[in-house]
């Protein structure tokens, strides 16, 4: 019997978090699953301990790049933050764009920048390839799902796909 999605097309990360998995309920563990664990850890420190040093960094680009987009747009200082808002008005959205396009997330083809995700977790995470790896993963899951052809709707979807990642990581960036 020929299986219905071919090896090759399953991604690699869908494959080491399965057996991985796998591996943990052999074990018979009776506690939650903590994909903490499986992110390899710098020296003695814990890789969220890690994020939390560099994540100030990050915070930094992005706050340059909303406080040039906000003064572009001629949007109020006082800008909500956007990262988790559901519906922004159409300057909103474009302010979105404007600070993924200044970060580096957004290319100019509106497509999201797999290789700055790569990048920027990198950075945060000291290297730390799983890290890199899952956020990759999880950007290429955020483009996948995003047809607009508006630069400033695009930028909103990434947002809210981003979002959502972030929110369920506990990583805490606003723009």
């Amino acid at each position: 019997m020929k299986p219905s999605t071919p090896v090759a097309a399953i991604p690699l990360m869908t494959i080491v978090v399965a057996v991985l998995l796998q591996t943990h309920c052999v074990r018979g563990q009776n506690q939650a699953f903590d994909l903490a664990k499986l992110l390899p850890k710098t020296g003695t420190e814990p890789i969220w301990a890690v994020i939390d040093r560099n994540l100030p960094q990050v915070q930094e680009l992005v706050t340059a790049a909303r406080m040039e987009c906000i003064q572009k747009l001629q949007l109020p200082r006082d800008q909500r933050p956007l990262v988790k808002v559901a519906n922004p008005s159409e300057k909103e959205k474009c302010l979105v764009e404007c600070v993924l396009k200044k970060i580096k997330l957004m290319d100019a083809d509106n497509k999201l920048n797999v290789g700055q995700v790569e990048k920027l977790t990198s950075l945060v995470t000291q290297d730390n390839k799983m890290a890199i790896a899952v956020s990759s993963s999880m950007a290429q899951a955020c483009s996948r799902g995003i047809s607009s052809k508006n630069p400033c709707e695009v930028a909103h979807l990434f947002n809210q796909c981003i979002s959502r990642q972030l929110e369920r990581n506990n990583v805490k960036l606003v723009w």
